[in-house]
């Protein structure tokens, strides 16, 4: 009964609340009914700040949209409901995947992941030793995925649906139901591009790689700060989506983007004898030569790791401070000449009117 009464109060304030507010209830369950208000949350026993709002609008762009709420949240059966637990993202969903008629699920994406670098096992299935002592260092699928949205694609002045509404409705003369053709054609043209900029992606590993406690712990470069001092890292960070990011460079094309292997690995995309074949790809310096290998992005001026960079970067500093204190010392001496056209370190031995 006590259910039934919050139901009816909630559909009252979804009614008549908020001025100019567009109501949502198109989920069947009428989840948004309650979750589509900005201040839903609360405080949980941890102490957490924990936020329950869901934006509709942005929901139904996303590859999520054709999902029911409970087909993620499967452990909520009441309402209202319990604290909902972590979304097990490897599970079967209601979904079809197309190909094989069979229950669609992220599994084999996180079975390419615990093969990858970034995995918490190592290549007998044993737990390594670090993520024993720091297991929030090995990324999971939501430590670098939000929910995403459908990318349009990009065009010189802006974005667009990159299609005409007259050849949308092409399809939609046999895919009449729902949206179908819309969120078909927004899923593919999304998955033929990337689905994050580049800034957005070199964002995402700086999460973990810009760290400097990550960094110490794996004994690993500040692999974020020397990308970005790169012509790379700079196009990447004035919006070019052109420029490689770090996906570009530590995945062999044509492998999932979840599957970066170490630089010691011999099939690596950064390995020794492998730098120039990811160099030379078709989107990238194509017609480059072997020399091309020899380019070092992430190099530090630690004097360990990179003792000629060490140096080098000692002496242009000594000899750009040795030139601009040369001019400093010119500069100050000419201004003194003109505030002292008559002043002299040294006086001159010249004859009184006697001659002597």
């Amino acid at each position: 009964m006590k259910n039934m009464i919050l139901l009816l109060g909630l559909a009252l304030l979804a009614t008549v609340g908020g001025v100019g507010e567009e109501v949502f209830a198109a989920d069947e369950l009428n989840c948004v009914l309650c979750h589509k208000y900005r201040g839903l949350s609360r405080v949980d026993k941890e102490g957490n700040f924990r936020l329950f709002y869901i934006n509709e609008k942005m929901f139904k762009k996303s590859p999520h949209s054709r999902l029911k709420c409970i087909d993620c949240h499967s452990d909520i059966d009441e309402i209202p409901h319990k604290p909902a637990k972590k979304v097990d993202c490897t599970k079967e969903c209601h979904l079809e995947e197309p190909s094989s008629n069979e229950k669609f699920s992220h599994k084999p994406v996180s079975e390419i992941l615990d093969r990858s670098v970034h995995s918490k096992y190592d290549e007998n299935g044993n737990l390594k030793e670090m993520a024993g002592k720091y297991p929030e260092d090995y990324p999971h699928c939501k430590d670098c995925h939000d929910n995403p949205l459908y990318r349009p694609l990009s065009f010189f002045k802006g974005e667009a649906a990159g299609i005409s509404r007259r050849g949308l409705s092409r399809c939609k003369t046999c895919h009449t139901k729902g949206e179908f053709a819309e969120t078909f054609y927004a899923h593919v043209t999304s998955r033929l591009q990337k689905m994050r900029s580049p800034k957005e992606i070199v964002g995402i590993c700086a999460k973990c790689h810009g760290d400097p406690g990550f960094q110490e712990r794996h004994e690993l470069d500040a692999v974020v700060t020397s990308y970005q001092e790169t012509f790379h890292g700079k196009a990447v960070h004035f919006g070019s989506e052109e420029a490689p990011d770090c996906i570009d460079c530590h995945v062999v094309s044509g492998e999932s983007v979840h599957f970066i292997e170490g630089r010691e690995s011999p099939t690596s995309a950064i390995a020794e004898g492998n730098v120039a074949t990811t160099c030379r790809t078709a989107e990238c310096h194509a017609d480059a030569g072997e020399n091309i290998a020899g380019f070092q992005v992430h190099v530090t001026y630690d004097k360990e790791k990179y003792p000629l960079q060490h140096y080098m970067l000692k002496f242009f500093t000594a000899l750009m401070a040795g030139v601009l204190y040369f001019f400093v010392v010119i500069i100050f001496l000419e201004l003194l000449r003109r505030l002292f056209p008559n002043f002299s370190f040294v006086k001159s031995s010249g004859t009184d009117e006697h001659g002597h």
